[in-house]
């Protein structure tokens, strides 16, 4: 199956690719077993690749990947044990890294469906503050076997890229004024998102220019003032003009910033607050 990307942070996503891979092996077989041979895979579209987002933490956050699933055309009078393990081979033509063993840990390599069920969590902890930002890595993990099962072999493996997210990511509400030398004054009221640099830098994008390839990195200092860095196609010659300051109670960025052009300076004033 492809190694197409998509997010996991929009639940019930199902893979691109998933159409494909029912093409090998009908779904309902696998469900059902047919034949009356139990299969066992990782459920649905939990397989394939995908981009996981975690949250910065400094203790290990425990995460559910995905559910081990049992087929058969009825629930087994018997325990059925699950052996799963990192492959790195699943990384072969795509851009990762494999993930570094000191940023995780996985509590148990075998689960363990029990006699009369279906599935199984799998979970892995990761030590996110240990992970370097500005890598690209991936989890590659695969059913190596099953004990009184077989293992589905198009539904088997899965590619977790892993994004990590500071704690100032997410979705913002940006109000304010844009006033142009000329133009005069508009109004900003547009939902930004923040994405992760490192732990105290997030991207977004620049007064309300971003479709045209505007960004800007705010960077919260230790005092909670802000210090704006233009990217993309901003302005390089953005300076502040004002106060620049992070507020965490009310999780609001005060911006105050301008850049020269054509008949003056363009000036920018606007409140970030998380939604």
């Amino acid at each position: 199956m492809k190694k197409q990307l998509i997010t996991l942070l929009c639940a019930g996503t199902l893979l691109s690719g998933l159409s494909g891979c029912l093409n090998d092996k009908g779904y309902t077989d696998l469900i059902n077993a047919e034949n009356a041979q139990p299969v066992v895979s990782i459920f649905g579209g939990q397989s394939g690749s995908k981009v996981l987002g975690v949250d910065l933490s400094t203790t290990p956050v425990d995460t559910k990947l995905f559910d081990v699933n049992l087929g058969s055309p009825s629930k087994l009078g018997q325990d059925v044990t699950v052996t799963i393990a990192v492959d790195p081979n699943l990384l072969k033509g795509t851009t990762y890294e494999l993930l570094p063993t000191n940023t995780y840990s996985i509590p148990a390599t075998q689960v363990v469906i029990k006699a009369g069920q279906r599935d199984v969590p799998f979970s892995v902890k990761f030590n996110t503050s240990l992970i370097d930002l500005k890598k690209s890595y991936a989890l590659p993990l695969t059913i190596t076997s099953a004990n009184g099962a077989v293992v589905a072999t198009n539904l088997k493996d899965v590619v977790f890229g892993i994004k990590v997210n500071n704690i100032y990511a997410g979705k913002y509400q940006a109000t304010g004024t844009f006033t142009h030398p000329t133009a005069g004054p508009r109004a900003i009221n547009r939902e930004k998102t923040l994405a992760t640099i490192d732990a105290t830098t997030s991207e977004t994008e620049f007064a309300d220019l971003g479709g045209s390839g505007w960004t800007m990195q705010l960077k919260i200092n230790a005092d909670n003032t802000v210090t704006l860095i233009p990217t993309g196609s901003s302005n390089t010659s953005t300076k502040q003009s004002g106060v620049n300051k992070y507020d965490p109670a009310s999780k609001t960025f005060t911006l105050n910033y301008s850049y020269p052009g054509a008949g003056g300076d363009r000036v920018v004033t606007e409140t970030i607050t998380r939604k």
